[in-house]
């Protein structure tokens, strides 16, 4: 006999269909958007049906994959063989290793002659500089995405009066310009951008900054050195805050800076004992602001601050040391007398050491490191230099499309 059933019995009805998390179109987006920042999550997403693949191709989703994932990973390196072009080497394991020659960069095959050399990457392009037959100077300037293979050709500042930009020492940044987002650490790949480019010579720091917005270079600033002899730059810059900053090398040394919003160049004073007697000095931003890392003869890296007092007065003060040799897995005379530290990334502290057992990239913040080449690359080419690339869309032009 059957019973009639009572109001609010459950089992009065079947419960009402609920759509899986990914058939929902609003809630989809945002489970695939905290995907892992790595090469092949987005192409591994792609796989699963046609809809995750025409969503992960969306260039709205994958700004905002790019957004979202602003501390982006180190996915590999560029080696700069001095005047034979950029060859990339991914320091990735699979499945999100790179293919070395899908960021490789032939330099005989750029548009627009003379001699090409790296500059530096950040935001996910690189930004290169085209001078005379001695690499001197600057008379084209290419701003390369490398995810995306995008070129952009730039002449060189007009010459001034009293100066000429293509007969310049010079060193050249590019800088995502992300509006209200702020600077996306890993790549900013439909951004607008600016390429800074300085110079310090015959007691005089110039600045002069290149808009993608305006297609147009703003005015040549400069500014006193007060150094007896010709200065010239690092060739490695870090960004703290709006502004970049450059090792000034010469009878005595300084740090070049240059705010981007007044596009104003300006000297910070080193003290002499910090640096006496060093194997390399390095610019870091390892205690939050403004520092830089001496190297010594035993391996020991030590850092220093820029500090502010109560009256506003600014100055440096020791930090920690690091003590390269007790943490990488060497033994006795395992170092290498050649090109031991082979490059600093001062925005992101991570230094490339040359050993006899490999090319190791050491992470200073977290004390981790990772063996990266068995040998040095660089052991018969001593001028060339290695620089890192970040990126999170590392395979954003590489999803399947069927």
């Amino acid at each position: 006999m059957s019973h009639p059933r009572e109001e609010g019995d459950s089992s009065a009805s079947p419960p009402p269909d609920t759509a899986s998390p990914t058939e929902d179109e609003n809630l989809l987006p945002e489970v695939l958007l905290r995907l892992p920042a790595r090469p092949s999550s987005l192409t591994r997403a792609s796989l699963v049906c046609k809809r995750w693949r025409n969503l992960v191709a969306d260039s709205q989703f994958l700004h905002r994959f790019c957004a979202h994932h602003r501390e982006a990973p180190i996915i590999g390196v560029f080696l700069d063989f001095y005047r034979r072009g950029l060859s990339f080497s991914s320091v990735l394991d699979p499945p999100d290793q790179i293919p070395s020659q899908r960021f490789s960069l032939p330099l005989d095959v750029v548009e627009g002659g003379g001699i090409w050399t790296f500059r530096g990457s950040r935001h996910g392009r690189v930004v290169l500089t085209s001078g005379d037959h001695l690499g001197r100077g600057c008379r084209q300037i290419l701003v390369w995405d490398p995810v995306t293979g995008e070129r952009r050709s730039i002449s060189g500042p007009p010459p001034q009066l009293d100066h000429d930009w293509g007969k310049s020492h010079v060193q050249a940044d590019v800088i995502c310009v992300a509006g209200d987002e702020g600077h996306v650490h890993g790549a900013c790949h439909s951004s607008p951008f600016k390429v800074a480019l300085v110079c310090a010579e015959k007691r005089v720091a110039r600045s002069c900054v290149y808009s993608s917005e305006t297609d147009s270079w703003g005015d040549t600033i400069a500014t006193e050195v007060q150094y007896n002899t010709m200065s010239c730059l690092g060739s490695r810059s870090i960004l703290v805050g709006n502004s970049l900053y450059w090792f000034i090398f010469g009878r005595e040394t300084g740090i070049l800076e240059l705010d981007l919003d007044t596009q104003i160049p300006a000297v910070v004073q080193v003290p002499e004992d910090a640096h006496r007697g060093h194997r390399g000095l390095y610019l870091s931003t390892l205690g939050g602001g403004l520092g830089f890392i001496a190297m010594s003869d035993n391996y020991v890296a030590q850092l220093w601050l820029r500090t502010t007092d109560f009256d506003g007065a600014d100055g440096w003060m020791p930090g920690h040391a690091i003590e390269l040799g007790k943490f990488l897995p060497l033994r006795s005379g395992e170092w290498t007398n050649l090109q031991t530290i082979m490059g600093f990334a001062g925005d992101d502290n991570v230094i490339f050491v040359s050993t006899n057992r490999g090319v190791f990239m050491v992470y200073l913040e977290t004390m981790q490191f990772k063996k990266i080449f068995e040998r040095n690359p660089f052991a018969d080419c001593t001028t060339s230099t290695i620089h890192p690339f970040i990126s999170v869309c590392a395979a954003g032009n590489s999803t399947p499309q069927h």
